[in-house]
């Protein structure tokens, strides 16, 4: 088994970059906005739009093309409502090329007006640490980021995005719609589900599939990233006719979101997430495996999760996931944790 200690020591070090943090006298003033992309709640998977949208429903304007503030004008923005703090929507998701499949029209203007303005807290949201950190870095210096919204071990993140300042880390979970999560199923059509991406990113998982034909599972094809409308509701439906759920980490240690919705569906799940990467309420639905787990004794494991399956169990525990990662509540706490930094704030 691997800890997160492990897993950052089998990372690739990169040398320390930490940004120096920018001025702030933040005002008390009460208008909070949030710049969010409409689009995303079209993409494959719909969290990023969640977050944005939840903190909508937590006192912040909504602020974006085709959003409640219908602009892209960062200057605009500030000067037509004051904010005391804003949260900006992951740069990757608007500041994006031309054949990217996100809308370049989302795409936010004179987001640079920020960095001079010490009376406003300004944060961003930092999902994948791991890709193109210099970039990122340049982008957090030019916005004047006082702190990082981040979904994955502050620790791991850390190590990865060396730019950021580890105090300065705000850290949510991701989140699912119970308007999408079907009704719970007593019985059970299949086993054992394996989905997602291949890639050297999930050794784990690339073994599972070149061994395929001597594991008890049904293999789900990865749909791709895009922005034809969220699969996510197709996808619960088909989690809540399986028992088991097989969701690797990424050899980043990433708590991937399948763990909350495999859980909100019913399934038991395996995984290699770091064991001390510990999931408020759905934590003992997870049976951790190493990630170099023989073939063999991986498919032991599989078949006795799915003759030990309990549906009275599993649904309990679906229904405490669902109300736990309920969007709105993860938004709730998360608005809560940005207030306490503002208010708490120390270079």
């Amino acid at each position: 088994m691997r800890s997160v200690d492990d897993t950052i020591a089998s990372l690739q070090s990169m040398p320390s970059l930490e940004l120096k943090a920018p001025a702030h006298a933040f005002a008390e003033r009460s208008r909070k906005l949030v710049l969010g992309v409409h689009s995303m709640q079209d993409h494959m998977t719909d969290e990023g739009w969640q977050i944005t949208h939840g903190l909508s429903l937590n006192g912040y304007l909504h602020c974006g093309h085709k959003l409640p503030v219908n602009t892209v004008s960062v200057p605009k923005l500030v000067n037509d409502h004051q904010p005391g703090t804003i949260v900006i929507q992951d740069i990757r998701e608007w500041e994006v090329a031309r054949r990217d499949f996100r809308d370049q029209r989302a795409g936010f203007q004179g987001i640079h007006v920020l960095r001079n303005m010490p009376e406003v807290f300004r944060l961003t949201i930092l999902k994948d640490s791991h890709q193109r950190p210099d970039y990122h870095r340049m982008c957090s210096e030019r916005m004047g980021i006082h702190a990082w919204v981040v979904y994955y071990n502050p620790r791991i993140v850390s190590h990865l995005a060396k730019y950021v300042r580890s105090r300065h880390l705000i850290r949510t979970t991701h989140s699912i719609d119970p308007l999408v999560v079907p009704d719970f199923s007593d019985t059970r059509a299949f086993d054992t589900l394996f989905s997602g991406a291949i890639s050297g990113a999930y050794p784990l998982r690339k073994r599972m599939l070149e061994s395929r034909d001597k594991l008890a599972m049904h293999v789900h094809p990865h749909p791709g990233y895009h922005r034809k409308g969220s699969v996510v509701p197709e996808f619960l439906r088909m989690l809540n006719t399986f028992k088991v759920a097989i969701c690797t980490s990424s050899m980043y240690g990433y708590a991937l979101r399948k763990l909350i919705e495999s859980t909100a569906c019913g399934c038991r799940i395996i995984t290699d997430l770091p064991t001390d990467e510990i999931l408020p309420v759905i934590e003992e639905n997870l049976v951790r495996v190493p990630t170099d787990i023989s073939i063999e004794e991986l498919n032991h494991t599989i078949l006795q999760e799915v003759s030990q399956w309990d549906a009275e169990k599993q649904k309990q525990l679906a229904i405490r996931a669902i109300e736990y990662y309920d969007y709105r509540a993860v938004t709730s706490r998360l608005a809560v944790d940005i207030e306490h930094m503002r208010q708490n704030y120390e270079s």
